[in-house]
């Protein structure tokens, strides 16, 4: 498995691209990618933003858990626009405050399933 500097030099070579065409086809900026090239990733210790890693994989033509995965991120569960739809039904039915309990549980549940991986 590539780490995320390995799989956009891969990217790079097996398409003939300069960081330039893959910042334009993601819609990324350079200094983003070459950050991430260089293994300087500025981003903290979460690791890359997962749209921004979205972007890579859809300009790149990856799937997305091949560029989680590279990325050291959890690799996001499929979810189809009928179960998005639903969820967001629900939620908006919500009040601020339940809102905000539910945020706060989804973002606990995100680390305590960021720790198991």
């Amino acid at each position: 498995m590539d780490d995320l500097a390995s799989l956009i030099d891969r990217v790079m070579r097996d398409r003939d691209w300069t960081l330039s065409t893959l910042a334009r086809r993601s819609g990324l900026s350079v200094s983003t990618l070459h950050s991430w090239k260089s293994g300087d990733r500025a981003t903290g210790s979460r690791g890359p933003n997962p749209d921004k890693l979205r972007q890579l994989a859809d300009g790149a033509g990856l799937t997305i858990a091949e560029v989680f995965e590279a990325a050291g991120r959890h690799v996001p569960a499929a979810i189809d626009d009928e179960e998005e739809r639903r969820f967001l039904h629900l939620f908006r039915t919500l009040d601020g405050e339940d809102r905000r309990v539910i945020e706060a549980t989804m973002a606990a549940m995100t680390v305590r399933q960021k720790s198991r991986s």
